[in-house]
């Protein structure tokens, strides 16, 4: 890679890094690039938001145009201890669920019929 050299497993070099972001989208160019890629493999972790936003951007952006979102996005605290377990039968009846999203519009079909017939 040609590019800028930047340490981003330090804070001194991804504060740099994140200076370096401020003003683009990509490592190099207009569009995403291998040097986006070898960047992003650098990375041991999403970048802190709030201490490298550009940094954080960029991750999140090459992210997703790699189809990696679960890297980014981690499962709120306790939510695997706090899943309960399903068995068949919980499995079964959330199978069958026939809710309505829009409403019941049985009532406002009989009305015209009843109207109808007067």
């Amino acid at each position: 890679m040609g590019g800028p050299k930047f340490d981003v497993g330090t804070d001194k070099g991804l504060a740099a890094f994140n200076g370096f972001m401020g003003s683009k989208s990509y490592i190099e160019g207009w569009s995403f690039s291998p040097a986006d890629t070898e960047y992003f493999g650098k990375f041991s972790a999403c970048p802190d938001a709030t201490k490298h936003p550009h940094a954080y951007r960029w991750y999140v952006h090459i992210a997703a145009l790699q189809g990696i979102r679960g890297l980014y996005m981690a499962p709120p605290a306790g939510a695997a201890a706090a899943a309960p377990a399903k068995g068949k039968k919980a499995a079964k009846e959330e199978e069958d669920d026939d809710f309505d999203v829009f409403g019941d519009d049985d009532e406002e079909e009989e009305a015209p019929k009843e109207s109808r017939a007067d």
